[in-house]
């Protein structure tokens, strides 16, 4: 059995490779008492997470859930329950990609564009794949958007499902796609929540130097890539990770 550490109100794996997960996905199904989903929670998704009550409590029993994020492992270890190593979703996506390939898996890809498609697809041509056009991460749109993905499970049957989309929509569509699979009796996949893993895979962002991520600075690179986008994320809305900390200390 995969050992957890209980920190910031998820059960994060304390694990030093992807070793025994990856051989879990490929050959056991997700246990009746898991929500089928695998997420890789960075400072970013944690803190959204821990402010979301309607998310949070699902994906509190998500099959596995990765520690993305340097300061993750550290605050993990100043709470006295150490997580082993940074497991990040951008490490996960080559091994379980080339374990499906290896596998004969069935998998079904939620895309940002046409060139990931086509990178993949080489790869692997029997992969299904969809790319949903730009919508809003409401009920309304994300439910749109799931009555056109939920067909093709139904005909499909994929093993996993991927999805590269950002917080909250590729959650909120994850939830959907559950629901509706769950209500039709249908086979169930297990969904990856993998945000820009894709495009790190295909070249076409680029990850920090391994010095930076070695460190912990992987968030620094990103924030000097796309400054714009990054600022409020890195400078405001994710410094609530050490609300979050204090919250949890104080109750050791």
């Amino acid at each position: 059995m995969t050992k957890t550490q209980h920190i910031f109100n998820l059960d994060f794996v304390a694990a030093d490779n992807f070793d025994e997960i990856i051989d879990s996905i490929i050959k056991e199904p997700t246990p009746d008492h898991l929500f089928p989903v695998v997420i890789t929670p960075n400072v970013d998704l944690t803190v959204h997470l821990n402010k979301n009550k309607k998310l949070l409590p699902i994906f509190q029993h998500a099959r596995f859930i990765l520690p993305d994020g340097a300061p993750i492992i550290w605050f993990s270890k100043l709470l006295g329950r150490p997580l082993k190593k940074r497991l990040a979703g951008s490490d996960l996506f080559p091994l379980i990609w080339k374990a499906s390939i290896q596998h004969h898996k069935k998998v079904f890809l939620v895309l940002p564009n046409e060139e990931v498609k086509g990178k993949l697809a080489n790869e692997y041509p029997v992969a299904a794949s969809y790319i949903p056009p730009f919508f809003e991460a409401t009920k309304e749109d994300v439910e749109m958007e799931a009555q056109k993905i939920f067909p093709h499970l139904l005909q499909q049957e994929p093993d996993f499902v991927f999805l590269g989309l950002r917080y909250p929509k590729q959650e909120m569509l994850i939830v959907n796609l559950h629901n509706k699979l769950k209500a039709a009796n249908s086979k169930m996949p297990l969904f990856f929540n993998l945000g820009a893993s894709y495009e790190f895979y295909t070249g076409m962002k680029s990850r920090a130097p391994k010095w930076m991520q070695n460190i912990g600075l992987e968030w620094l690179h990103r924030f000097l890539s796309e400054p714009k986008r990054t600022f409020k994320r890195y400078f405001y809305d994710d410094l609530y990770i050490f609300i979050l900390f204090l919250k949890e200390f104080l109750r050791k």
